[in-house]
């Protein structure tokens, strides 16, 4: 059975994942330090001109990091810089899930594997809360807020799929959180379900 281990940057779950267990194959991201170089793929979805730019924040040497890789790393395009680079099949995922809908680098792994037939994804990692990853920048304050409904939504496609996809309890992805949800004036917390407050 195909098993795919798609790995992100948050600390609750990263180090959890199967990094040394052949029956996974596991996909990461170049940029993760703890990760590196432990992944039997990598994903650098953005463009090489962003990437150059400092504001892209990528250590230093990172295009020298990509370029040493061994194993594959995908990319939106092919580059002449980087010769290693291999075309993210984005017509072929689109085509598999009907739509073009990616908001995060993880949901292009998440795409690729379910394109490709996994039999079982975990993801471990990859928590979308909205947090803020780097203090005093508002920039990437609500960055999770706008990723993580598609992350979700492929959990739910492949599940539909018959794909069994594994999420550490952890995780707050696909689990209801019930603060702040007005009604009328109140705001009731809810601990695990819309609109109970307690459950029967």
């Amino acid at each position: 059975m195909r098993q795919v281990a798609i790995v992100g940057l948050a600390p609750s779950t990263h180090d959890d994942a199967p990094y040394e267990d052949p029956d996974w194959e596991v996909w990461g991201l170049p940029w993760d330090e703890e990760g590196w170089p432990y992944f039997d793929r990598y994903f650098e979805i953005h463009p090489l001109e962003l990437l150059r730019k400092p504001e892209a924040r990528r250590r230093a040497g990172y295009e020298d990091r990509l370029k040493m890789l061994d194993t594959p790393l995908y990319m939106q395009a092919t580059y002449d810089d980087i010769p290693n680079a291999i075309r993210y099949p984005i017509e072929r995922v689109v085509d598999y899930l009907g739509l073009d809908y990616f908001n995060s680098s993880i949901s292009y792994l998440m795409g690729l594997a379910i394109a490709e037939g996994a039999k079982k994804i975990g993801i471990w990692g990859v928590d979308m809360d909205d947090v803020e990853l780097i203090s005093g920048d508002p920039s990437h304050t609500s960055e999770f807020a706008y990723q993580r409904p598609n992350m979700e939504y492929l959990i739910g496609f492949a599940r539909g799929r018959g794909i069994e996809v594994y999420i550490p309890s952890e995780s707050p992805l696909v689990k209801f959180h019930g603060d702040g949800i007005p009604l009328g004036v109140m705001y009731p917390s809810y601990p695990r379900r819309y609109g109970y407050l307690a459950l029967h």
